[in-house]
């Protein structure tokens, strides 16, 4: 009888010693958080940090599913972490596009229906989650 090794042979898998599952290759940043999954992958900024991106979901594949993509966006270069809110999008709007191209008169009723009907209603909302849905009345 062969003496037994601490290597696995190929034909029967390392199994974990407590009995759990294991995770995939490179899945080990997907994990149970509160009441569903978390996931995050290391990207690089535009500005030239390494900064952790979170994917968040109900179960496992779907975390999983947004984890890849995460994953492809990193691959493919920098990553924006940070999505401005329209409230600043309106005041770079107004200042750098309207103001220069159009007349005095339709820059202040611009200006003066952001402030109090758009920027109130929608102001802190992030431009990366500003649906059709989220900018309902009521």
């Amino acid at each position: 009888m062969p003496a037994k090794t601490a290597l696995a042979s190929p034909e029967e898998p390392k199994r974990p010693r407590n009995g759990r599952r294991t995770r995939a290759n490179n899945e080990g940043s997907i994990f149970p958080y509160k009441n569903g999954w978390a996931g995050y992958v290391w990207v690089t900024t535009p500005e030239g940090k390494k900064t952790r991106k979170w994917a968040y979901g109900k179960t496992r594949e779907e975390t999983h599913e947004k984890w890849l993509k995460l994953h492809e966006l990193a691959r493919k270069g920098p990553v924006v972490t940070k999505s401005p809110k329209l409230s600043d999008y309106l005041t770079y709007w107004l200042t750098n596009v309207v103001e220069p191209n159009l007349a005095p008169k339709t820059v202040a009723n611009y200006e003066m229906f952001s402030r109090l009907y758009i920027t109130p209603a929608l102001g802190s909302k992030r431009l990366d989650k500003l649906t059709f849905e989220t900018s309902k009345p009521g």
